[in-house]
């Protein structure tokens, strides 16, 4: 089992304490890249990630290239043409769900310049619908051409993907991620430093993503703010956070689903998320199974056979499902206990998700920005309002920004990476703080 691998080579990196200067990583591969190979690489993982939606991707291949090139790089044409971008893969000590010491793995990249300062760092948590084999390890994936913005990017496998392929998916654990991805963080600038790169002196991080990623870009901005030591937050000296779309508050995301009778766009994802809670809060879901959840048509359909069972992305999920996941009704999919408010059971799964809720309990200090579409009809924009509100009435840094399209969900992510891939992060920090 890859766990029990894991956790024998973790025993061998973990002499060092995690926070302080000297954390332990392991690099697994290194590799220099063009930024024409950068590029190239990066459309083949698109295509493989878009693949279940049919989006004609290698079609557009010229185009992509175009729009991309297009983008305000820091570095100008001939420099960046010029310029080797090194891909390092590595694991680090981290520890899983259930708190077991283990390796996780991630990506990071950053230009090659004689005598260059990277300026910045970006955390990129990367969307959760396709499968392993297009986690940052096993497959670049497009936004690692912003390290031509003089940028060093970290790509962080979430548990599950990379070295821990084989171990379920704890979806919904936002505070989790939070912390994985800022060790994966903290360990990439590890890396850097003892290959004798060396930061300019105004360098600073940002973090985003999209999505449920949207949901671990907020959490990873809670946890370097709260949960970090004072030395580890000045090395990463944390700008800004661009989060979209996000389950910011699990517990509202089921809650309206529920009360309103609706699960929206994709069904499965609530399926997911509840499958997850097994492994991310195994000790409070303890005396509970998948079963217990399910309505007699999800049972008889097989439904708890297959949660029990898939640990992959979203998308296969959906596959495994074939179509027993087309109704938006909460009743065809969950048990009359968990439809009524008033039952241990809907109290104790509201429970654990607020465990992961991300809207009370803190404020930032440096800028969250949040950007929601009115017209989602998977993660309504009431709970991107819900959390500016508590943020900003905490005295936080909080913007909350409607586009002018609004567009469905998975549509919003096609806009939020044509951003993404156009601004600098400059001009995205000014573009949508104002």
């Amino acid at each position: 089992m890859v766990l029990s691998v894991c956790y024998s080579r973790a025993q061998l990196l973990c002499d060092t304490a995690l926070y302080s200067s000297g954390i332990s990583y392991c690099v697994m591969n290194v590799r220099d890249y063009s930024f024409n190979e950068l590029l190239n690489e990066g459309i083949n993982t698109m295509a493989k990630q878009l693949a279940e939606v049919h989006a004609p991707v290698k079609a557009a291949r010229p185009a992509i290239k175009g729009y991309i090139k297009r983008h305000h790089f820091i570095l100008d044409k001939k420099t960046r043409r010029k310029t080797s971008y090194r891909v390092i893969n590595f694991e680090y000590p981290s520890h899983s769900p259930s708190g077991e010491p283990i390796l996780l793995s991630g990506t990071v990249t950053m230009p090659i310049l004689n005598g260059n300062r990277p300026q910045r760092m970006l955390v990129y948590h990367r969307i959760l619908v396709a499968d392993n084999s297009v986690s940052p390890s096993n497959s670049l994936p497009i936004e690692a051409v912003l390290s031509a913005d003089n940028t060093i990017c970290v790509f962080p496998d979430y548990y599950g993907c990379g070295v821990t392929e084989g171990c379920s998916l704890p979806y919904a654990a936002l505070n989790y991620h939070a912390c994985c991805a800022a060790e994966c963080a903290l360990a990439a600038l590890e890396i850097l430093q003892d290959s004798g790169c060396v930061l300019d002196t105004g360098f600073y991080s940002w973090n985003t993503g999209y999505s449920q990623a949207g949901g671990y870009a907020l959490a990873m901005h809670r946890f370097i703010e709260d949960s970090l030591s004072y030395s580890a937050q000045k090395r990463l000296n944390l700008r800004w956070s661009f989060c979209v779309n996000g389950a910011y508050m699990p517990s509202v995301l089921y809650q309206s689903a529920i009360l309103n009778g609706d699960m929206g766009d994709t069904p499965s994802v609530f399926l997911q998320g509840l499958q997850g809670l097994f492994v991310s809060h195994s000790e409070q879901m303890d005396t509970l199974s998948v079963r217990d959840f399910l309505s007699d048509k999800a049972l008889s359909s097989g439904m708890d056979s297959i949660l029990n069972t898939y640990n992959n992305g979203l998308w296969g999920l959906v596959d495994k499902l074939d179509g027993r996941d087309k109704s938006h009704n909460p009743a065809d999919y969950f048990s009359p206990s968990v439809l009524d408010t008033a039952t241990d059971l809907y109290k104790t799964l509201m429970s654990v998700l607020k465990l992961d809720d991300c809207a009370s309990g803190w404020s930032p200090h440096s800028c969250v920005v949040l950007c929601s579409s009115r017209n989602d009809h998977l993660i309504p924009y009431h709970i991107a309002e819900q959390t500016y509100n508590q943020l900003s009435s905490a005295g936080g840094c909080c913007y909350l920004h409607t586009p002018k399209i609004n567009s469905p969900h998975f549509l919003s992510g096609f806009f939020y990476f044509l951003n993404l891939l156009h601004y600098n992060e400059n001009e995205l920090y000014e573009r949508w703080r104002n």
